[in-house]
């Protein structure tokens, strides 16, 4: 991972026993990961939709006071499905998935629970504890870090299934605390806590990245996932799922908006018209609210121009994928 050059000052403004480190957060799809991060980090990093598994790489969210700085992965959902399993050192296993996109993304589940100091575990209240951390179970050898849980939109439950919810995952998950709340709001009591339980959890250490700093990815990474957002929002079926968008091109002009030129990568030509949709409308829609987002989020106007290309079978092949970005040398090949 790329850690910018510090300077002489952000180091001297330490104080003593400033802590840092890093907080992985997992899940199952859909259970407010993302929305769980950007409320820490007090930005919106990462895609928060209705829709499942819409976080594909490993968004590092950074969030810093003067006595602290917790780096966030926000991690792929961890999906239900049969095959071999990906065993992690600590001891927990998370199962592999049917694709090599599938298989990349679990990779990074394991790979940010390996270089994490703490791990939160964020749960839909609504599923069965059986199946909302199946793929995360810890051995009774379980040495790894720290581990709490997020009951998330637990308002419908009562008093006594949240004390039967608590007690199952501190016995069966390794859990040190179980806290309710809702990822909605960086202001709820719940999320409040688990942050505040985090921050108590990391080691002593120094700044990592500029104080300043809410992310260490660049700003092509964000336009990227903001037109992959869009993308969720519109269409429905597999389209969202088979599609890779890519920046070919992204320059800032003084005095006038920038121009971003965006690749829509689908697996068959039969998804090419349902994108487009009749006279490309389809598309002009997506790249209009896109482009207000895109906006929004950059603070300043854009030209967005958006074209789209068939890559036969992208989510299994590895070259592509690694062209891709999903792709982490340390822990898968």
């Amino acid at each position: 991972m790329y850690l910018p050059v510090l300077t002489d000052e952000d180091l001297d403004n330490d104080p003593p026993g400033h802590k840092s480190g890093y907080v992985a957060v997992i899940g199952r799809p859909n259970a407010g990961k993302s929305t769980l991060i950007n409320a820490i980090v007090g930005q919106k990093l990462s895609i928060v939709t209705f829709k499942p598994q819409t976080t594909r790489h490993r968004v590092v969210g950074i969030a810093s006071d003067k006595d602290y700085q917790m780096i966030l992965f926000d991690t792929p959902g961890i999906m239900q499905a049969s095959g071999k399993q990906l065993v992690d050192s600590t001891s927990c296993c998370i199962q592999e998935q049917r694709s090599k996109l599938d298989e990349r993304m679990m990779a990074a589940v394991v790979s940010s629970i390996r270089a994490a100091e703490v791990i939160i575990a964020v749960v839909d209240s609504a599923d069965s504890p059986q199946d909302a951390l199946a793929m995360f179970q810890p051995g009774a050898d379980w040495n790894g870090p720290p581990m709490a849980v997020l009951l998330n939109k637990a308002d419908q439950l009562e008093e006594q299934q949240l004390q039967e919810l608590t007690e199952w995952y501190k016995q069966n998950c390794r859990a040190e605390q179980v806290f309710v709340g809702s990822a909605l709001s960086g202001e709820d009591d719940g999320v409040a806590a688990i942050k505040a339980w985090a921050v108590d959890k990391l080691p002593e250490g120094p700044t990592l990245y500029p104080k300043s700093m809410v992310s260490d990815q660049p700003e092509r990474f964000f336009v990227s996932e903001i037109i992959r957002e869009q993308i969720f929002l519109q269409y429905s079926q597999e389209i969202p799922y088979a599609c890779q968008v890519q920046i070919i091109d992204f320059k800032e002009w003084p005095n006038k908006k920038d121009h971003i030129q965006a690749l829509i990568l689908v697996e068959r030509e039969s998804q090419m018209p349902i994108l487009l949709g009749a006279g490309g409308r389809a598309k002009r829609e997506l790249g209009t609210a896109a482009r207000k987002q895109i906006e929004e989020f950059l603070g300043r106007p854009v030209y967005l121009e958006i074209t789209v290309q068939v890559a036969p079978s992208w989510r299994s092949k590895s070259d592509r994928l690694k062209d891709f970005g999903y792709f982490d040398p340390l822990y898968i090949t």
